[in-house]
């Protein structure tokens, strides 16, 4: 099977820079991530998949006095559907979809994440969560997406 050059140019990405620094859980995203761009490269993956941007909450910030700044970039986020608590990356299937939320060996979910799950468990779209990479594939691999 050749691979489609879409596919090819979708799956690419520029390697971090050592100056990023990442913690565990994002250390488990990117093994995850990565073993998803094989996977699709290979033909193995039978989903479409994205992580939404929720890093950009994170630029969200106290300036002077308290005043909370918001970026234009997170209002323009948020203004066009960027939903706090969105899990780390969603799935499209022919036969349906998943989430899935990365935590760390001791992190939680937040209230918006809970909410988010909340929301996916009440249409009956299938939530999860995971501590590990490995965890996140077999999810996949249940689900008939990765083979």
């Amino acid at each position: 099977m050749i691979t489609p050059g879409y596919l090819l140019r979708l799956m690419r990405y520029h390697k971090l820079s050592r100056s990023i620094k990442i913690g565990p859980e994002d250390a488990e995203c990117l093994a995850f991530v990565n073993e998803l761009r094989v996977a699709a490269i290979e033909g193995r993956l039978r989903a479409v998949f994205t992580h939404p941007a929720n890093e950009l909450a994170g630029m969200v910030r106290k300036g002077p006095k308290g005043k909370i700044i918001i970026p234009a970039q997170v209002a323009l986020a948020r203004a066009l559907g960027l939903i706090t608590g969105t899990s780390d990356y969603l799935f499209l299937m022919a036969a349906g979809s998943l989430a899935i939320e990365f935590k760390s060996k001791t992190g939680s979910m937040t209230d918006g994440q809970k909410d988010f799950r909340d929301w996916c468990l009440a249409i009956g779209v299938p939530h999860h969560i995971v501590r590990s990479a490995e965890a996140g594939l077999q999810i996949l691999k249940d689900a008939g997406a990765l083979v």
